[in-house]
């Protein structure tokens, strides 16, 4: 199986990619949140390709840990509809979910069958 047959989701800031986009959504979000979203892409260091599934964005607070999953974190519940939302689309594209081990909780792989 190669790369172009698989999917990884990371979880990315938005305008991770460029300071000055990251900078204006943190001036943008409110009380320090910034927009993040989870991006389906082929594994590999290389993120710049085109070949990405984007997920809808959602607020977190900046310096929360993002893998704790206990409340009162609000942003946890709203993340977890935007991954649901993710694999949704991905399952309706024709990729399945592998059951393989993951770093964080919405690291997911997806491969053709």
């Amino acid at each position: 199986m190669s790369t172009e047959d698989v999917l990884e989701v990371h979880l990315e800031e938005l305008g991770q990619h460029s300071w000055w986009k990251a900078l204006a959504n943190t001036l943008s979000g409110s009380c320090g949140s910034a927009q993040f979203r989870f991006v389906a892409r082929p594994p590999g260091p290389d993120d710049t390709t085109d070949d990405h599934v984007l997920g809808a964005t959602f607020p977190v607070m900046r310096l929360q840990d993002l893998d704790d999953l206990r409340e009162p974190n609000a942003w946890v519940d709203t993340a977890q509809d935007r991954l649901r939302e993710l694999d949704a689309r991905l399952v309706g594209e024709g990729w399945e979910r592998r059951d393989t081990p993951h770093a964080h909780w919405w690291s997911l792989t997806y491969a053709r069958p």
